[in-house]
């Protein structure tokens, strides 16, 4: 009897162990490697659409390392160097730059949208929204750019991010706490991103280029999806390359 609860003691043990193990290989692969997203709306289709969801590969461009400055309480990003940048074309999955003020540009970890990006660092991008034409030239990080009052409107956010301060246009010229600003050097490379659907997507067109701090990764493929309203499994969407 002692023998057989022994055997079923060590059995049970063995278990536990196979459970923590796996449990630390999902843990790594999560925090170092890949994370699931779910696409809520349909600003991505055909290429995705409400009900899939999707893994994003942590290794492009690099893992994020945040920290939280004690006093301030503004989050700051170190990345591990990755596989490679972001490329144009890439289902990018980043933290939606406005989700706690529209008028200014805040790292916040609540709320990620998935768009693709169309052009990168180095890059003018050029597009039409009710007969409206409209273009933003991408800066590398460490480039230095003239500001104006003509682009003004498309840098002042992304300057009030790196900096904490907010660039104003008086009387034609830009100010910046106090001093003329002709120029300025970015600390980070930045991208545009827009939906496929692209008639009904709110993306860079509206709310601006997006800081390669934000980036989460890029998505790889579709791993499940199903119907919202009947919870129908999408099989034909399964493992769906992006």
């Amino acid at each position: 009897m002692r023998e057989k609860v022994r055997r079923i003691c060590k059995s049970l043990l063995c278990v536990l162990l196979g459970l923590f193990a796996l449990f630390q290989i999902y843990l790594f692969i999560r925090l170092y490697w890949l994370a699931s997203c779910s696409i809520p709306t349909y600003s991505m289709s055909p290429t995705l659409i409400n009900g899939d969801y999707i893994l994003v590969s942590l290794q492009i461009p690099g893992r994020r390392e945040i920290n939280k400055d004690s006093d301030s309480g503004k989050l700051s990003v170190h990345r591990v160097k990755g596989m490679r940048k972001v490329r144009k074309d890439d289902v990018v999955v980043f933290n939606f730059p406005y989700a706690e003020n529209e008028s200014r540009m805040t790292l916040d970890m609540k709320i990620f949208y998935c768009k693709r990006c169309v052009a990168i660092p180095g890059e003018v991008y050029s597009w039409q929204w009710e007969e409206k034409v409209d273009s933003v030239y991408l800066p590398h990080e460490g480039e230095s750019l003239p500001v104006d009052s003509l682009n003004l409107r498309h840098y002042s956010r992304p300057i009030e991010y790196e900096t904490g301060r907010m660039p104003e246009l008086v009387n034609g010229a830009v100010m910046h706490a106090d001093t003329l600003m002709n120029s300025y050097r970015f600390k980070n490379s930045y991208y545009f991103m827009q939906g496929d659907n692209y008639a009904d997507s709110y993306d860079s067109r509206f709310w601006g280029i997006v800081p390669e701090d934000f980036i989460l990764g890029v998505g790889l493929f579709t791993w499940y999806s199903e119907e919202p309203e009947t919870g129908k499994i999408r099989w034909e969407r399964m493992f769906k390359r992006l």
